[in-house]
């Protein structure tokens, strides 16, 4: 039954032409995640995807020319995922995949990712040091049954994000 788990995981990213870019033991179940990067408009084709274990780089990928890329985290370690490209700035999530689930889940939902990246020149006259923590904060969230976002962090983040954009529109009209 545990090999199942696995076979499922693998053929569900399979599925979607993604390669499973992080290895769990053979019987542990994983958090599949796929996702699209844009720049608001158009997909971002050749988007750096690095995968950390705490400070330990564990997966490098690039986005196709669909903006896709996919993977899958084993559980109970916290990770964070970076998103480069070069003339955009970065953004970073953290997926804590820590937590009690039900001892009846046989497989986890996949999380589907859409990431916006904006060109580093929107950001000029404003201090992006605040975009260096994680952009979202992903966990299990027991209601819902599924590994979700913290909407509360998620929002301040996209707030202060907003706050960074309009202090650049100002600083280019002096």
């Amino acid at each position: 039954m545990n090999s199942l788990r696995w076979i499922r995981a693998g053929a569900l990213l399979t599925a979607f032409g993604i390669g499973l870019s992080l290895c769990a033991q053979e019987d542990a179940l994983l958090l599949p995640i796929t996702g699209r990067i844009t720049d608001g408009e158009k997909k971002l084709e050749g988007c750096e995807v690095l995968t950390y274990d705490g400070n330990e780089l564990v997966g490098r990928q690039f986005t196709d020319k669909s903006g896709r890329f996919g993977m899958g985290l084993g559980l109970g370690k916290e990770f964070a995922i970076e998103f480069r490209k070069e003339g955009f700035l970065p953004k970073r999530i953290l997926v804590d995949t820590r937590a009690e689930l039900p001892k009846e889940l046989v497989e986890i939902a996949p999380m589907d990712m859409e990431m916006s990246m904006l060109p580093a020149s929107k950001y000029d006259g404003a201090d992006t040091d605040v975009l260096d923590f994680p952009f979202a904060i992903v966990k299990y969230d027991k209601k819902a049954m599924a590994f979700t976002q913290d909407r509360e962090y998620t929002t301040d983040m996209m707030r202060t994000n907003g706050a960074l954009l309009l202090m650049s529109v100002r600083s280019e009209k002096k």
